[in-house]
């Protein structure tokens, strides 16, 4: 059981250059980012080539937002785990993130300490499903 292979989205390159850094340097036996894009729509292309195992996502960003794109991620990668991040109204956010079909919401304020279980628990549920997948009537 390798790390655990992420796309990172955020349309704050500041944000994003950050969060490589602390996952990079802190977790870097847990994750592999394997890219990294600007927007919803950047994420939805780079989504298929990719296929990482975990996308976490921001939920306000111009054009495609993070809370339009889940649905349009779980459609064209049904198995992603997503995980929704946001400064912004944590409350109001995770109910819309989780209804529109994210796994974990993490607010940004959090992260340190949220964002790795988070991970973790996406993951692990993800290679629950994929070993059930493997051995139908298996549980």
């Amino acid at each position: 059981m390798g790390p655990v292979s992420i796309l990172l989205v955020d349309d704050n390159p500041t944000f994003l250059r950050i969060l490589v850094r602390f996952l990079e340097v802190h977790h870097q036996n847990e994750v592999v980012i394997v890219g990294t894009a600007g927007g919803g729509e950047e994420a939805l292309a780079k989504v298929q080539d990719l296929r990482p195992q975990v996308v976490l996502l921001d939920l306000a960003m111009p054009g495609l937002s993070g809370l339009e794109a889940i649905p349009r991620l779980r459609s064209t990668l049904p198995d992603v785990g997503i995980i929704a991040l946001t400064l912004l109204d944590p409350n109001g956010y995770r109910k819309a993130a989780l209804a529109a079909g994210a796994n974990e919401f993490v607010a940004k304020a959090t992260l340190a300490t949220d964002l790795l279980p988070a991970i973790r628990r996406v993951a692990q549920t993800r290679r629950l499903q994929e070993r059930l997948m493997e051995k139908p009537g298996a549980v």
